[in-house]
């Protein structure tokens, strides 16, 4: 072969034999190249399968996927195949979407209720875990997670759970005016979009501002009305009324509001709750205003309908409305409050737990609060048996007054000397005390004259019926002059009389003091004022007088 065909030979040889080694190159790289991506995505899916051995893990995972639209794992969440294909994720991403968004939504999802135990929580059944209860629009609708029941065991929703996100998406679905929101106002401050906080503000000062005008115009019409009418009960019910209905329509139109802002299920939770606390607040205090009105009424009639001989009726029928209407307010405030607290859930667990254990909670409760119940049932036992009424004029702790308030646990005594003493309720049932007007405010009271022994007793009572004649404060019921007693050196008689009342009576007494007083000194030159006999030697000596 000529040198020249050898070294064409060569040259070909050579070729072919760098062509051979760059394929070999070649493939030698895309089969690394394979193999790195083969374990980088066996590593990812063992990390995934990691986060999903749990349920809060695999539910955690999956909103967060679903957040940042990540399809692998939106659709292995739910269950979905990694080989199957690309639409079929896309749709799982879709019916993720619509479940995450129900279930930041909900305010009866909360991720830390989710167990985190690789086993779930027994009371939901083997391989199964409630992550949330969610209400329909017509029923309620559970979201379930389902444990794999061969390696690796992992959590995903169940196929009942993704056929109820279209009904769930229908509840929880972007209301039409956070569709129209500018995606600038989507961003989040703490955890809330600046759109939402906006509306918040807006809500809170709208409800303030139109449930005022709302208000305004009802009360205006509310008041017309009234005053077209002859009787006084609808006027004092319209005024007792503006200021709860002011409260209670604010409340209504800041929650009407508030509907629209699709705020989330924790946020939208605590909002319900402070406004419906405050709607509980403003019924209870319209109720509470009611009561009164009708109390008043009642406490008006029976004072009509009292006679003149039967007065003292009227202040009966008073003391005790007043009493029962501090008692239905007392109930009526307990069971508001215990409604409002029975919508935390911390409160009504708590609750549950002492009805649980009533018996002894009972006893520690009546131990700790024996003299506050005592009270308490004092006063509803003085509103039954009546031994003081609002009104009755009473001698008490040496002091004397007149009843002016009664309450549950006190009493109000109004002193003659325009000072109030405070009694407790209970004083009036354990210790005696003088009650003037119990049955009737007409008394008797004496007037003690000390006279010398010569005294004309004839004239003593001449005098007495010439001052009470015509005298507006004596009732001409009693006049009585008496020797109700000789001592070592005078006589001591005592005047009764009698008035209408006590007031008048004491007035009376004051009266006839005085002027009984002057004339002792006046009579036939004060001779028969108390003397001081003194008798010296064996024969008896006229008597010497010196007035004392």
């Amino acid at each position: 072969m000529a040198p020249r065909a050898k070294d064409r030979v060569d040259e070909k040889m050579a070729a072919r034999a760098g062509m051979i080694r760059s394929k070999a190159r070649l493939l030698a790289f895309g089969v690394a190249a394979v193999a790195a991506l083969s374990l980088s995505v066996a590593r990812a899916e063992t990390a995934l399968d990691d986060v999903r051995a749990t349920p809060r893990g695999a539910t955690a995972a999956f909103l967060e996927a679903a957040e940042r639209g990540d399809s692998e794992a939106v659709a292995a969440a739910l269950g979905v195949p990694a080989t199957a294909s690309a639409s079929r994720k896309a749709q799982a991403l879709e019916l993720g979407r619509e479940l995450a968004l129900a279930l930041s939504k909900s305010a009866a999802f909360d991720i830390d209720n989710v167990s985190d135990d690789p086993n779930g929580t027994a009371r939901d059944g083997p391989n199964a875990e409630r992550v949330a209860t969610l209400r329909g629009d017509e029923r309620e609708l559970l979201v379930l997670l389902e444990r794999s029941k061969r390696a690796p065991f992992v959590w995903t929703f169940s196929p009942g759970t993704q056929a109820r996100i279209p009904e769930l998406y229908a509840r929880y679905r972007p209301s039409p005016l956070e569709a129209r929101v500018p995606v600038r106002l989507k961003a989040e401050l703490l955890g809330l979009p600046y759109w939402q906080w906006i509306g918040l503000v807006g809500a809170l000062v709208l409800a303030i501002l139109c449930g005022g005008v709302i208000a305004y115009a009802l009360d205006r019409v509310a008041r017309r009305v009234a005053v077209r009418t002859r009787v006084l009960w609808d006027d004092e019910l319209v005024a007792g009324l503006r200021a709860p209905m002011r409260l209670l329509i604010r409340v209504i139109v800041y929650l009407l509001l508030a509907q629209a802002l699709s705020l989330p299920g924790p946020l939208r939770l605590v909002s319900f709750h402070v406004a419906g606390t405050l709607g509980l607040i403003a019924l209870t205090w319209a109720t509470i205003r009611v009561v009164a009105v009708i109390s008043n009424v009642v406490e008006r009639q029976a004072v009509q309908n009292a006679s003149a001989e039967e007065s003292r009726g009227g202040l009966t029928a008073r003391t005790q409305v007043r009493v029962l209407r501090r008692v239905v307010n007392v109930v009526l405030c307990g069971c508001a409050g215990a409604i409002g607290l029975l919508q935390f859930d911390v409160v009504r667990s708590v609750g549950v737990s002492l009805l649980a254990s009533a018996g002894i909670a009972g006893v520690v409760l009546g131990l700790a609060a024996q003299r506050t119940l005592g009270s308490i049932f004092a006063g509803i036992q003085l509103s039954l048996s009546q031994p003081i009424r609002i009104g009755d004029d009473v001698v008490i702790e040496g002091e004397f007054g007149t009843i002016e308030e009664i309450t549950l646990t006190y009493v109000v005594v109004r002193l003659w000397d325009e000072r109030r003493l405070i009694v407790p309720m209970t004083r009036f049932l354990e210790q005696p005390f003088q009650n003037w007007t119990k049955v009737s405010p007409r008394l008797l009271g004496t007037v003690l004259i000390h006279a010398d022994f010569s005294l004309p007793v004839d004239a003593l009572r001449a005098e007495v019926d010439r001052l009470l004649a015509g005298n507006p404060r004596w009732d001409e019921r009693t006049n009585v002059v008496q020797v109700t007693d000789a001592q070592e050196r005078t006589l001591e008689v005592r005047v009764l009389v009698s008035a209408a009342d006590g007031s008048r009576l004491f007035q009376l007494r004051c009266e006839l003091r005085e002027k009984l007083a002057i004339w002792l000194t006046r009579f036939e030159a004060g001779r028969y004022l108390p003397t001081h006999r003194v008798q010296s030697g064996s024969e008896p000596e006229p008597a010497l007088r010196a007035s004392t």
